[in-house]
């Protein structure tokens, strides 16, 4: 469910009286995470070529953003730095958290751990750049 499906579903008062956060990702790095999970899943026969060629990504900003393309939620942490960012939200809920998350998500699917600099070409990148340009510039994000 989307946070516009969630706004809309709720009770106005719930909307605003709630905290609301999500995670985005570089996109140059989600889409090689994404390729290599969606690899794994087809056996480990798909080629990063067949992945773009496809052209289906893993588009999160659509999930946070109302009808006008402009953020609904409260906070969007950024992966890359997880545990700070969640740090500073729970420690403003008062939540407890150590800093550890005590898991990688699907760190199985990805076993290339080379840097998407060295994997992506430059027109592989150039269409993450176009594909993702609102995420982008909403977090500044750089190639």
């Amino acid at each position: 469910m989307t946070a516009l499906e969630l706004r809309d579903y709720i009770h106005a008062d719930v909307w605003h009286e709630y905290y609301k956060f999500c995670v985005e990702r570089n996109p140059w790095d989600k889409t090689l995470s994404h390729y290599h999970m969606l690899d794994y899943r087809a056996g480990g026969n798909m080629s990063l070529e067949e992945y773009f060629a496809a052209g289906k990504y893993c588009l999160n900003y659509p999930q946070y953003t109302d009808d006008l393309n402009q953020p609904i939620v409260d906070n969007i942490l950024k992966y890359e730095q997880l545990s700070e960012d969640l740090s500073l939200v729970f420690s403003l809920l008062g939540v407890p958290f150590t800093g550890n998350l005590g898991a990688l998500a699907k760190s199985e699917y990805r076993t290339d751990k080379r840097p998407y600099r060295e994997v992506l070409s430059d027109n592989q990148a150039e269409v993450i750049s176009s594909v993702f340009s609102k995420e982008i510039a909403l977090h500044g994000y750089t190639y």
